[in-house]
């Protein structure tokens, strides 16, 4: 630029520069594009109107603004003295009126799609489509660096005025330019700014954030949904703001806060605001043209207590006070706030100087009609709300976050909030209710456990009338001793017991405290105390002396009832009450064996099971006969499957409940286990001998036979599992080992009697994309609440509390009155008198009514500020395919911080230098967002487990975090002086080279800095290369050969390493450009390299599958003289692969691993009949109408298109692309002709699960009957063109990854 073409250069406002920096970032995505459109009908003088475009620029200095970055790396405004006017005339006259509507839209969204280079003023253009005599339409596009939206109507007169004029300005008022509203900002108290947000955001602890992990936005349109309230309700809410002294922006701004509040729940929320930023003492800035607004944090305090008025009030003063400071950057607010994201919400009331719906606006005989516009944030959600006699209210919602039914129902909510608002200024917050009637219906009714009538009745009771019905059948058995019990004899027994019980004071409501062995005793003394009118009290074996004797005192208990191999444990006890040793009390035998005929009512006590209690003293939980029958009657246990159930869980444990019941009260038996803990090897021997037909294991136990022998349990009906999240990895093992059984996920605490929640999960489960062990709905008459803090029913897919109520919800703590009345609470929403149980568990309900388990209330943990549910950490690590268990914790060994730790039990976990966990961290990294994945991870062989078999998560050991903070030193020169800058970005002394710059702390804002103090050394690096390359490894390499592409036949990826290359087979269309993101994923030893067709360097495409891998297995020998090889193709590519690997194996070499990515042999892809074209064009992501009138590509508009992509396609030359649809095309006929041989050995097969259908083959169907080993799949959520895209290539480098470690560890070669 000549010295004479500079004009001015300009600091940036405080939302510019935010502005700038996502340009910067990705700015082939940049979503800051606005855009407006009008109709414009009558005689135009196009010359005039163009006039008038050429002198608004000439007029504005700041829309001849250009922006870029100073040497330091500040970013200013360079102001040019001229530019040339953006005008582009379409004349669309010529077609048919119907396609002239789909042209012009078209048109203009291609406008909005296409970018600004931020450095080339002016970031506007003006599009002028003629539709027809005295019609046309404008379209006037801008970067919203340069204009907020009270500006584009200012310019919209103005152009319009000058449009009037010809483009003559004379006469009109002088500009009062833009850069006095610079000059302004960089006088402002800054110091008192920060001190009053400072102030403002005191006390803040966590962002309320309805997408949390979202990823980066792309360049889609976000969803829009609108609504315009009734004049009524628009009045009211007018009058309740003048009521209370507030302004509407202040009413609308609280009924976001209550919608985000019930969204996130909680009670503090903060979203941002689009503040208007035009200073009232600046001259002339009600007409000034820019960008003034500014982005800035609303903090509501959404206290349920609160009144409408009492909340308006305090929110109206807390704005007032921050109204002189809205000029401080949002930036500068997060930094003053901590450095976090403080919001992921938008609002803007649009208060603009004129309706923009305004419509037949007079220039001179033209007239403005059908003003549009398009203006978008990165935001999930974005609150827009228009004033006028009705209220106008728009929610943007990115698709790919939130679906349009969510965004409407959304909307409904907000528009009940508003409507309490408006006529109720005396209600609590609390008591606003979001849902509509119908989904409140669901909630509490529709989803709710099915109704049965059934009486309520004694465990005595139901027993003796199976008694009655097969007195001859088992009740009792114990295969390792080969005794068993018929309900006679486990009568009689039990009659003789109670008789000797109610001789010794035992009555109604009386506890008996039992310590059993486990044997055929247990179901002859529980029933005998139940026969006697009082209630079992199992004590745990494992309990000490001193916490037994407590167990007996605690209940009251006359008698302790024992066995031999017990009576040792009870020898020196201190207590009064007596022991009774069942073999070794001459009374017994004495006893009449009929019943004794004692009373017995449903409300009775049956037992009470002591549960640990957060004071360290543990809480005896009281149970009745009814929730014991209820429990044992429910419908979802009745029909086989639980008629032979195992008894193994500790007496004194909850399942117990379960396991004597279900079978006994129905005339099935209760096959007693050996004494000792069970491994798969017991288990599965016991299964046998006792002919099983149900049982249940703890979450624990069952991973750990999953793990080591998941066909145990091929001859049951149905597992049962629970106690803790289960893991889908561990359940799916059992499903696919075991066909004819089912896995039940079960859900309950002991207060509502073992399960509240029993459903299968082998339907759940077949849907790969399934990543929770689901909860299903409450069994029979059971209801549970999903309530918020103030307990009203949350909203499906809302995180709340678990609240039971209905069968099963037990009495209350024994001698506890405090501690029962906190946490068996007044039912709000069942039968007058009723209660339900707080049970501390977070659910949500997914749209189609099943619950869904998150976390324990108080395993919930903040880290970095952000909210976060350790269980969802647990899914990511628990998928990954050598995980056998896992845990995750929130540990603070140091004051202050705080940082998540993953421990699992990982026995095929294959190391590279230490202990294979760097590959592991790889996977989640793949499947979480950044502040998620733990910070150590540490490998143990068995968790330690408390009395109850439950992981106890306090004994987990502290991590070693020296390894994995310190990284391999920098190696090179380049390493050494880019790892001395990224340190001092960060503050930090030193940083490893192949540690990630995201992992040490740097964020979006460091990235910045980091580019530009890498280029004032001379380090050529873009914002986007520190986020795709991450670590100083890597980044050096930016720029190289090595990153680079081109289009030999063996293409390096990366050349460096120790381990056998990897060598990744193009697919149809001949390139392998697609696997350079491997690189990310493959770890730094790993070499990679890609196989390309040899049509980019030869005239004549080969004839076969097999010429291919002829001519591929000359190239990785050159490179790779011996095995093992490595080999994986994606689609025609896993087909050469695949007998690549088939010929190495016959000439002697080994194959170390064989991955196929969704390739499949034998089909009939209709090649001489199928439109290859469009298939083509789609797979490179071009729109498949690109073909001309002749049925041939338009590479005219194909070429365009790629070069403005950015992306490695970009550099494809019209030969190039012939060269891609030549191979693409000869591909899919060689993949119809190859007839593969034998491979000896295992494959990887991944599949794409979008668009198949029904006869669609899978990796086992297909390459099963083929290989000798075998073919472990992996589903891949995308359809089959998109494998490549980052996210599935995440997905599949992560599970390769996994894989290479494993052959690396266990012959140090792979």
């Amino acid at each position: 630029m000549s010295r004479s073409q500079l004009e001015d250069i300009l600091p940036l406002s405080p939302l510019q520069q935010g502005l700038f920096f996502h340009a910067l970032y990705d700015s082939g995505n940049d979503v800051y594009t606005a855009q407006i459109v009008f109709d414009l009908r009558g005689p135009l003088d196009v010359d005039a109107l163009r006039a008038a475009a050429a002198t608004l620029l000439r007029r504005h200095a700041n829309l001849r603004a250009g922006f870029r970055q100073r040497k330091e790396g500040s970013p200013v405004q360079v102001v040019q003295r001229t530019v040339r006017l953006p005008w582009r005339d379409a004349d669309l006259s010529g077609l048919p009126e119907a396609d002239r509507e789909a042209e012009a839209k078209r048109l203009a969204d291609a406008e909005r799609a296409r970018p600004f280079d931020m450095a080339k003023p002016p970031l506007l253009r003006f599009l002028l489509i003629r539709l027809g005599d005295d019609l046309h339409r404008m379209v006037f596009t801008n970067h919203h660096i340069l204009l907020d939206g009270w500006s584009t109507p200012v310019l919209q007169t103005e152009l319009f005025a000058l449009y009037l004029a010809k483009g003559d300005d004379t006469g009109m008022p002088r500009v009062a330019p833009y850069k006095n509203y610079l000059a302004w900002l960089a006088k402002q108290d800054r110091a008192a700014a920060e001190d009053a947000w400072r102030r403002a955001l005191d006390g803040f602890t966590e962002p309320a954030l309805v997408a949390p992990g979202a990823s980066e936005p792309g360049a889609e349109t976000p969803g829009r949904v609108r609504t315009r309230l009734t004049e009524d309700l628009t009045a009211a809410l007018g009058a309740r703001a003048r009521a209370q002294g507030v302004t509407l922006n202040t009413v609308l701004q609280l009924a976001w806060g209550v919608l985000l509040g019930r969204l996130t729940g909680s009670t503090d929320v903060v979203f941002g605001a689009a503040v208007s930023g035009r200073p009232p003492e600046l001259p002339g800035v009600e007409q000034m043209i820019g960008l003034f607004i500014n982005t800035l944090p609303i903090r509501v305090r959404v206290r349920p207590a609160d009144t409408v008025a009492a909340a308006l009030a305090r929110l109206q003063d807390e704005q007032a006070a921050l109204m002189p400071h809205h000029h401080l950057g949002l930036a500068d607010v997060q930094r003053l706030a901590g450095g976090r994201a403080l919001f992921d919400t938008m609002t803007v009331l649009e208060n603009y100087p004129f309706d923009p719906d305004a419509a037949g606006t007079d220039l001179g005989g033209l007239s403005l009609h059908g003003v549009d516009g398009y203006d978008a944030s990165h935001y999930p959600l974005t609150f827009a709300a228009v004033p006028g006699r009705a209220l106008s209210l728009r929610i943007d919602h990115r698709t790919d976050l939130f679906a349009r039914d969510d965004a409407e129902r959304l909307m409904r909510r907000l528009v009940r909030i508003l409507d309490a608002i408006a006529h109720r200024p005396g209600l609590p917050l609390g008591l606003i209710d979001v849902l509509d009637d119908e989904e409140r219906a669901l909630v509490l009714r529709g989803w709710q456990g099915p109704r049965t009538d059934r009486p309520a009745r004694t465990v005595t009771g139901a027993f003796a009338a199976r008694l009655a019905r097969t007195p001859d059948a088992v009740a009792v058995r114990t295969p390792h001793t080969g005794a068993s019990l018929t309900y006679a004899e486990l009568d009689e027994r039990a009659n003789r017991l109670a008789h000797r019980l109610v001789g010794l004071g035992v009555g109604r409501d009386v506890p008996v405290a039992v310590l059993l062995e486990r044997s055929a005793d247990i179901a002859v003394a529980s029933l005998a105390i139940l026969k006697a009118g009082g209630a079992y009290a199992p004590i745990h074996h494992g309990y000490p002396p001193e916490r037994t004797a407590w167990a007996v005192a605690e209940v009251a208990a006359p008698v302790l009832v024992v066995n031999a191999p017990m009576r040792a444990r009870v020898a020196d006890l201190e207590t009064s009450a007596h022991v009774l040793d069942l073999d070794d009390d001459p009374v017994l035998a004495e006893q009449p064996g009929t019943d004794p005929g004692v009373p017995c009512h449903p409300e009775q006590l049956a037992c009470v099971l002591f549960t640990s209690g957060s004071t360290g003293v543990p809480k005896g939980v009281m149970l009745r006969h009814r929730d014991a029958v209820d429990l044992a009657t429910d419908g979802r246990l009745r029909g086989g499957a639980h008629d032979r159930v195992l008894v193994h869980s500790p007496h004194a444990f909850d399942a117990s409940i379960y396991e004597l019941w279900t079978p006994l009260l129905h005339g099935g038996t209760a096959v007693v286990a050996p004494p000792g803990h069970l491994d798969g090897a017991a288990l599965e021997r016991l299964i046998a001998e006792g002919d099983l037909t149900g049982l249940f294991l703890t979450t624990t136990l069952f991973n750990l036979v999953a793990d080591e022998r998941p066909q145990a349990f091929a001859r049951l009906r149905e597992v049962l599992t629970g106690g803790e999240a289960g893991s889908p990895a561990a359940i799916r093992k059992v499903l696919a080992a075991c066909p004819d059984t089912e896995v039940g996920n079960v859900y309950g605490p002991t207060e509502a009697t073992t399960y509240t929640t029993v459903t299968g999960l082998r339907g759940p489960l077949a849907d790969p994309a399934e990543t929770s062990a689901v909860l299903g709905r409450p069994i029979d008459d059971t209801r549970v609440y999903v309530l918020d803090a103030g307990l009203r029913p949350v909203p499906p897919g809302v995180v709340g509390e678990a609240y039971i109520a209905g069968a099963g919800l037990g009495r209350g703590y024994l001698r506890r009155p405090g501690l029962t009345a906190g946490r068996y609470v007044a039912d709000p929403y069942g039968p007058p008198g009723g209660r339900m149980y707080r049970t501390g568990d977070l659910v949500r309900w997914r749209p189609g009514g099943t619950l869904e388990y998150v976390d324990r209330a108080d395993l919930q943990v903040k880290v970095r500020g952000f909210r976060i549910e350790l269980g969802e950490i647990e899914a990511a690590v628990a998928a990954h395919p050598a995980v056998a268990n896992v845990a995750v914790v929130a540990r603070e060994d140091a004051p202050g911080a705080k940082s998540l730790v993953a421990y699992v039990i990982a026995p095929g976990l294959p190391g590279e230098d230490g202990d294979g966990t760097d590959g592991l961290r790889r996977f989640v990294a793949a499947r979480l967002p950044e502040y998620m994945v733990p910070a150590a991870f540490v490998r143990l062989d068995t968790f330690p487990v408390g009395p109850n078999g439950k992981l106890d998560r306090r004994a987990l050991p502290a991590p070693d975090y020296g390894r994995a903070a310190a990284g391999r030193a920098p190696r090179t020169p380049e390493e050494e002086r880019l790892a001395e800058i990224v340190a001092g970005v960060l503050g930090l002394d030193r940083v490893g080279a192949d540690v990630s710059f995201f992992d040490l702390g740097g964020d979006s804002i460091t990235a910045l800095k980091l580019a530009s103090r890498a280029r004032r050394a001379g380090i050529e690096l873009t914002p986007r290369d520190v986020f795709t390359h991450q670590t100083v490894e890597a980044l050096t390499r930016v720029g190289d050969p090595g990153d680079r592409l081109g289009f030999e036949v063996l293409l390096p990826i990366r050349t460096s390493g120790t381990r056998p290359p990897v060598f990744f087979v193009h697919p149809a269309g001949g390139l392998a450009w697609g696997y350079l993101q491997f690189q990310r994923h493959l770890g730094p030893d790993q070499p990679v390299y890609g196989l390309q067709a040899r049509a980019f360097t030869r005239g004549e495409p080969p004839v076969s599958v097999e010429e291919m891998a002829d001519d591929y297995l000359a190239q990785i020998r050159a490179v790779r003289p011996s095995g093992p090889y490595h080999l994986a193709g994606w689609s025609l590519g896993g087909l050469v692969a695949y007998e690549m690997a088939v010929r190495l194996q016959a000439a002697g070499d080994e194959v170390g691993m064989l991955a196929l990515i969704d390739a499949y042999h034998g089909q009939d892809l209709e090649s001489e009949r199928r439109e290859i074209l469009p298939e083509l064009l789609q797979a490179i992501g071009i729109d498949a109408g690109m073909i001309a009138a002749d049925g041939n590509p338009d590479l005219a508009r194909i070429m365009a298109v790629l070069a403005e992509r950015g992306d490695a396609l970009a550099t494809l030359g019209e030969d190039d692309l012939v060269n891609v649809y030549r191979n693409y095309e000869n591909g899919l006929r060689h993949a119809e002709e190859y007839r593969p041989g034998r491979y000896r050995g295992d494959v990887v097969f991944f599949t794409a699960l979008k668009g198949r259908t029904a006869g669609s083959p899978t990796g086992r169907t297909n390459w099963g009957p083929l290989v000798d080993g075998g073919v472990e799949e992996y589903p891949i959520d995308v359809d089959h063109h998109l494998l490549m895209e980052p996210g599935p290539a995440a997905e599949i480098g992560a599970v390769l990854a996994a894989r290479l470690d494993k052959l690396h560890s266990e012959n140090g070669k792979g």
